[in-house]
């Protein structure tokens, strides 16, 4: 139990404190007003008529001042998708579309890189179909991170999930944003400590030569996830990653609107996580395991009625810790009406851990698609 509690509180004040004392403006990093390169958007979008039709005109209304282009690639869509991207070019000079005829690989990684190549600049940025910018100046935010110094080549962003309100969707969405920001914690964190390992599709941005240089996706195109992450895992280090946690810089999604969708969504994540490098996979087995037992060796010593005040010590310590620094971090993810609920969340994560996450992997299937 000391152990275990001595594990965690390393993990949070030796990385993750580093995202709670965080200060992007002493950095002037990330903010609007800095040089503004020529940048390609690329959303992948397959069946997406409602969701381009509401939230791509934010994107191509985005207040930049370089040179500058959305592509957007209809992955073989079947319902409205080619008509409503065919009238906002009518209305966008800027929009341009590709249209991938055929599917014959899963995931969206082949058609992504049919864009990535029909890319006229170097800067790259990513989002999804069903996201939206949290301003107009998400653009310049991300491009000022990925231009922080010249070795700069990749820029990791937020993407929170919107808030539900319908009684009926709010705790798989509270779920679902406590999971999301707990993520955004980990790889935020773990950048600013030099190891970065990870970053979100929704919210991304890397360089077309890094893209090239590292083979693209071709070591995992049968693969249908991973078009953000396993990427960012191969290539990325402590001299070419910048990270954007201006909320001027979020990218907002509904998320799944179901615990079978949120399931086969945790799926496709985790089989990527599985071909993290080795270094990483330990360090991220570690934190999970340590707080697993935590919980677990905690109702252990409760129920057998032994070493209880040393238990009861330990849990405080570490909630206190938690609080005081989630009471950090979460106003700078906007996420402070979570708060409250951390207690709750943060056993239900001990479950989540030590329970779905072996049965997924173990379990997992990657014959999938993401559509």
């Amino acid at each position: 139990m000391i152990l275990a509690t001595t594990v965690q509180l390393v993990y949070w004040w030796g990385v993750f404190a580093r995202l709670a004392f965080y200060d992007p403006a002493r950095e002037k990093v990330g903010l609007p007003g800095s040089p503004q390169a020529g940048a390609s958007v690329l959303i992948c979008a397959r069946n997406e008529a409602a969701n381009l039709r509401d939230n791509l005109p934010h994107i191509l209304e985005q207040a930049y001042s370089g040179l500058w282009e959305v592509i957007v690639i209809d992955d073989a869509s079947t319902d409205g998708t080619a008509a409503v991207l065919e009238q906002l070019q009518q209305q966008y000079s800027r929009l341009r579309v590709l249209r991938v005829a055929e599917k014959t690989f899963p995931g969206k990684k082949h058609a992504l890189a049919q864009g990535i190549a029909a890319a006229r600049y170097e800067h790259l940025f990513f989002t999804d179909a069903d996201c939206r910018p949290a301003s107009g100046q998400w653009l310049s935010c991300m491009a000022a991170a990925l231009l922080k110094t010249p070795e700069t080549e990749i820029a990791l962003g937020y993407a929170p999930m919107r808030r539900e309100v319908r009684w009926g969707g709010r705790l798989l969405n509270g779920w679902a944003r406590f999971e999301t920001a707990q993520t955004a914690i980990q790889y935020f964190s773990f950048a600013l400590s030099g190891w970065p390992y990870m970053g979100v599709g929704r919210n991304l941005a890397w360089k077309k030569s890094l893209f090239d240089r590292s083979g693209g996706f071709s070591r995992h195109l049968h693969r249908p996830s991973g078009d953000d992450d396993l990427l960012v895992n191969a290539t990325a280090h402590a001299g070419n990653t910048a990270i954007c946690p201006q909320p001027e810089s979020f990218m907002y999604s509904d998320g799944e609107r179901s615990w079978p969708g949120w399931l086969r969504q945790k799926r496709r994540q985790l089989d990527a996580g599985k071909r993290y490098r080795p270094a990483h996979q330990l360090a991220l087995a570690v934190l999970s395991l340590s707080h697993t037992l935590h919980y677990f060796l905690l109702l252990v010593l409760l129920i057998a009625g032994f070493g209880m005040i040393t238990a009861a010590f330990c849990y405080l310590l570490r909630s206190v810790s938690l609080l005081f620094l989630y009471g950090k971090i979460l106003p700078k993810l906007r996420e402070q009406r979570l708060l409250s609920q951390v207690p709750i969340y943060d056993t239900l994560f001990a479950a989540y851990y030590g329970a779905f996450v072996p049965l997924f992997l173990i379990n997992n299937r990657h014959a999938h698609t993401w559509k």
